[in-house]
């Protein structure tokens, strides 16, 4: 069943994204980061686009099979971030040692939005909406979940009005680049982060 996330499911979504990211998990917190700080970024775009964030969960046992976070306006993320005083805490939370990092992976996250920043100057123009993110718990992938969220979200932003929507995938990452381009995801170019490349993938309405 796919329905719009609560807050109560942060906990799980957090440890799906750790689950399914765990390689950037590696590269930027040496496995160091707790989930707590996870879910305080997941709060945000929660609060940001409450019915664009949505969850697969399986009736049977109540358990967040996966996810997917979808945004109309970027920009909504930010303004969040700003309004719910958001980055204050994180920082408070940071320099108490709540999210178990310490100052090196500060750099590398600055790096990456600066990356993202220049993504956005160079294929962003006229594109607000997003997929932010979107992972399955590994014990259901192969049941077609990834490919009902896409579209669920899809649908979401579609009601909106938007015309365009664009992501960012990994070019290794062969099983989901097949899944965007069944949903009629084109690539515009390519960007990059400390990790490595993105393909930059659009779609228009």
């Amino acid at each position: 069943m796919i329905r719009c996330a609560k807050f109560s499911d942060l906990p799980q979504i957090a440890e799906i994204f750790r689950e399914a990211f765990s390689d950037s998990i590696e590269f930027y917190f040496n496995n160091r980061i707790k989930n707590s700080a996870i879910e305080d970024i997941f709060k945000v775009v929660l609060l940001a686009e409450p019915h664009g964030f949505l969850v697969y969960e399986d009736k049977e046992n109540k358990k967040i099979a996966g996810y997917i976070c979808v945004v109309k306006d970027i920009k909504k993320v930010w303004l969040a971030a700003v309004a719910s005083l958001s980055i204050f805490k994180w920082v408070v939370k940071w320099i108490l040692g709540l999210y178990g990092f310490g100052i090196k992976p500060i750099w590398k996250i600055l790096s990456n939005k600066l990356d993202f920043f220049k993504f956005q100057t160079k294929y962003g123009s006229g594109i607000c909406a997003q997929i932010l993110s979107i992972a399955t718990r590994k014990s259901y992938r192969g049941k077609n979940i990834g490919t009902k969220l896409v579209e669920a979200g899809l649908n979401f932003l579609k009601s909106k009005g938007v015309k365009q929507v664009k992501l960012e995938v990994r070019p290794d990452n062969l099983p989901a680049i097949k899944l965007y381009k069944k949903f009629g995801f084109y690539q515009i170019g390519m960007s990059r982060d400390p990790q490595g490349k993105w393909i930059v993938m659009k779609k228009d309405f």
